[in-house]
């Protein structure tokens, strides 16, 4: 370090008039360098006096030969600014930049040093603290090294006192002066530190005290000692006992006087203090309790504030991780913290994951994609959500569901990162299952009808973009009702699952086998041939196979069963009509097959168009139906198990001139595909609306929400929510009367608009329930996002619950649910007293279907 002549020189002077340079080791420095090294949990401390040409190491701790180049040239920068001096991490650190790359990568990562300086402000040394790794120095710790720079500078100042005494001695005054100076300027550094000293005499027990004890007290200094009784007026009541406990195994030589007490002030404040002292011996063999009294109240409470903390996080049920802010690249952040919950799910140890980086939990199904927009949040430090798959000790996965938020400890800079988990691998299992049972065939564990759906879409894109074909083979199976007539549904189910078996064997493992529901299966067949004659052979070869397939007898149990298939198939490629328009023909094809004698194979061909053209006509028909009025409205009741009538559902009927009264399975379809859904929909609205509005005004009646099913296509339509609106705003009924049932398929699609417009009409009151709930997606993800009041099981799932295990396994699942979510639950489709006891004894309390009543016309409810 190169420095001006002047100031090397006074700091020379300083130093030889203080007798520091070339003197013998001193414990007072030792000590202070290792409390220093200590205290802030540092390898490293050192008490250094700089020279003209060199630095002189008054006391070190674990400094080696290796570290004192870049140690001197930290202390040198330390003088040059007079003041406290922190690097947080030296290779990272700009001015060092240059320093750095000449020396190599340093030993020394972290460095924080104080200057020391004389009362003349002149900086004669360094008391700092090191380290080989990278850290930070809170600022209590670098408050309480300033303290301790001041008590080795005091040390020093108080050497060149005693200097000065022994040149002084010839001369009383000077020497009076001397002292005064010196007591002075010790009773300013034990004002500064909040540190006063005190000596008891062990004979009487009599304190005296420095001045800076009766300011910590806040007492009156009136007389030069005080008793030991008078001492403890100041000590709070309740810290009486420990403090005279202390005091008198220190004077009897069990151990130093060291503890925390608190005191009160005439003004009544509580302070605490810590109080240390040890046995000093002075001349003629008399010994004295020596020690000091610092006022550390500030720092108490916020040592108990962090403590608070601590213990709180500690006891939260969620995990609790914090860790470093960089870096970001690897190996990671480092964790600096978890709680006590963090262990119990990991089975990870905190001492074994403390300084590790995150990643470590992380395995073979954790997903990359959630991983990355982790990463992308914090590296502009964002919060951020995500559920991802993390590893316990024991290498077992499990699901979290996780919110990380930047935090910034001082400044604007952010610091560190806290992550709360929240175990979710239960929530995932049961969206598993209900996944599962939504896509999935419970009896034959085949695609079911929703998932046939969405690879045919998919199918149909494919085919379009390879520009080759596909097929579907829909197969039912003949004189199927005989057998379930006959030998009873347990042998129908038998022959059903090996059915399934078998058409598995005869379509390749890429081909999806599909069961509809009864005894429709569909097969569909993916990358055939690009000729639609070829692709037409290789259909009919997977549907030979089938035929082929079907010949040996199905065994059911003690019974053999002979059994035909009739297969309708039709192909599709790049000018492929849609998936439902595929399906249809593949059902024309198929009971084209049955006219012709069963056991057959028969594709979809024009002849079969006139039966299309049958659709045609009946869309004329329904047009001239809501012209004319055909349409009619069924009420149906919903009750309690107490059998109080708790809600009632609107259902549209259509009053066909010559095919009689029609349900809305038979035109509902149709309505969605001809875009006449709004129309039937607004009718229906207004129709409920003018009944409820009648049943009110007799008022003696009390009337239940009336509920309206909503279809997808209604639900979406840019005017359903203001027509809806308007409605009820003319007929100037309570929109509380009013509740519009939804299917899934309504609410999965286009999830924001969908809880943005239930959210608008919930606030004016109409209620929501979710139709035929289980046939669709069923996932926990869209349940908890939606403002529902109220779940329907579907008739599906109750007409066997009797009979089939798994029906009754589904049905207790969406009870214990709703239970869970805080949902209403309706079962739908109840037909007989058994089926409503084995609901009730499930959990459901709310009934709908034949056994209370059916569909009648308002006048007859």
């Amino acid at each position: 370090m190169t420095t001006s002549s002047t100031p090397d020189k006074m700091r020379l002077d300083a130093q030889y008039a203080s007798d520091m340079l070339n003197s013998p080791v001193e414990p007072v420095f030792d000590e202070l360098a290792l409390f220093a090294a200590s205290f802030c949990a540092t390898p490293i401390a050192l008490i250094s006096l700089i020279g003209k040409s060199q630095h002189w190491y008054k006391a070190s701790a674990g400094l080696t030969e290796s570290d004192q180049p870049l140690a001197n040239f930290f202390c040198d920068q330390t003088i040059a600014r007079k003041r406290p001096f922190v690097v947080e991490d030296a290779i990272r650190h700009p001015e060092f930049l240059h320093k750095l790359k000449k020396g190599g990568v340093p030993g020394i990562r972290f460095f924080a040093g104080l200057p020391l300086i004389t009362e003349d402000g002149i900086a004669i040394g360094v008391l700092s603290v090191m380290d080989r790794k990278p850290r930070k120095l809170s600022q209590s710790k670098l408050d309480s090294l300033a303290i301790l720079a001041r008590h080795a500078m005091t040390t020093i100042e108080l050497r060149h006192q005693r200097s000065e005494l022994q040149r002084a001695l010839s001369s009383r005054e000077e020497v009076y002066h001397q002292l005064h100076w010196q007591s002075r300027h010790f009773r300013e550094s034990q004002r500064i530190a909040k540190l006063g000293s005190w000596e008891m005499d062990l004979v009487s027990w009599r304190l005296q005290l420095s001045d800076e004890v009766y300011r910590i007290f806040g007492v009156e200094h009136m007389s030069p000692t005080v008793s030991f009784d008078n001492y403890l007026q100041s000590v709070h009541r309740e810290d009486h006992a420990r403090v005279i406990q202390a005091v008198t195994q220190a004077i009897a030589g069990q151990s130093p006087l060291d503890l925390i007490h608190r005191i009160v002030r005439k003004n009544k404040e509580i302070r605490f203090v810590h109080e240390r002292g040890q046995l000093m011996a002075i001349e003629d063999g008399q010994v004295l309790l020596a020690g000091t009294v610092q006022d550390i109240t500030d720092s108490y409470h916020s040592q108990r504030e962090r403590d608070l903390l601590y213990t709180s996080i500690s006891k939260v049920n969620d995990s609790v991780m914090i860790t470093e802010a960089w870096p970001i690249d690897e190996p990671g952040p480092r964790i600096v913290f978890v709680n006590r919950a963090f262990e119990e799910r990991t089975g990870y140890d905190h001492s074994e994951v403390i300084g590790r980086s995150p990643r470590f939990l992380q395995g073979i199904q954790t997903q990359r994609d959630q991983l990355d927009r982790i990463r992308a949040a914090l590296e502009n430090h964002q919060p951020v959500s995500a559920e991802i798959i993390n590893y316990t000790r024991e290498g077992k996965p499990f699901w979290i569901e996780m919110d990380i938020a930047p935090v910034a400890i001082q400044g604007n800079d952010v610091t560190h990162f806290v992550s709360v988990q929240r175990d979710i691998t239960q929530r995932k299992a049961a969206e598993g299952q209900i996944e599962r049972l939504a896509f999935f065939d419970p009896l034959t564990k085949l695609p079911n009808r929703r998932l046939l759906m969405d690879r045919l879409e998919h199918a149909i894109e494919t085919a379009r973009r390879k520009r080759n074909c596909g097929a579907l083979l829909f197969i039912d199976l003949d004189n199927f009702k005989s057998l379930n007539d006959t030998l009873g549904h347990d042998k129908g189910d038998l022959l059903l699952a090996q059915v399934a078996r078998r058409l598995e064997n005869s379509a390749r493992k890429s081909n999806t086998v599909a069961r509809l529901g009864g005894d429709e299966f569909v097969i569909l067949l993916e990358d055939l041939a690009v000729d639609p004659i070829e692709a037409a052979a290789e259909a009919e070869i997977v549907g030979e196979k089938i035929l082929a397939g079907f010949v040996p007898p199905f065994n059911l149990g003690n019974y053999e069963h002979h059994c035909t298939p009739s297969i309708g198939v039709t192909l599709f490629d790049t000018k492929a009509l849609g998936a439902d328009d595929l399906m249809k023909r593949a059902d024309l094809a198929m009971y084209q097959a049955k006219s012709d004698g069963r056991n057959a194979i028969r594709f979809f061909d024009k002849r079969m168009q006139s039966q299309i053209n049958t659709r045609v006509m009946l869309d004329r028909e329904f047009r001239r139906a809501l012209k004319e009025g055909q349409f009619v409205l069924h009420y149906q009741r919903q009750v309690d198990d107490m059998g109080k009538v708790t809600g009632i559902e609107a259902l549209v009927r259509w009053q066909h001139p010559r095919r009689g009264m029609l349900y809305p399975s038979d035109f509902i379809w149709l309505a969605e595909e001809n875009g006449l859904i709004m129309h039937l929909g607004r009718w229906v609205l207004q129709c409920v609306c003018n009944q409820v509005a009648e049943w009110l005004q007799h008022g003696d009646m009390v009337v239940p929400p009336v509920a309206i099913n909503v279809s997808a296509r209604q639900f979406h339509h840019h005017d359903f929510l203001p027509n809806t609106l308007e409605i009820l705003e003319k007929s100037g009924i309570d929109p509380q009367h009013i509740k519009l049932e939804l299917t899934e398929s309504a609410l999965v699609e286009h999830m924001d608009a969908t809880v943005a417009k239930m959210s608008e009409l919930r606030a004016h009151g109409i209620r929501f329930s979710l139709d035929d709930f289980g046939t669709g997606y069923s996932s926990l993800a869209y349940l908890k996002k939606l403002p529902l009041d109220e779940i329907k099981i579907d008739r599906a799932f109750v007409r066997d619950i009797l009979t089939d295990p798994g029906d009754a396994a589904i049905t207790q699942t969406i009870v214990s649910l709703c239970q869970i979510l805080g949902f209403d639950v309706v079962a739908e489709g109840v037909e007989n007293e058994g089926q409503q006891a084995m609901l009730a004894l499930q959990g459901c309390r709310h009934y709908q279907g034949y056994w209370f009543g059916r569909p009648v016309p308002a006048g007859q409810l």
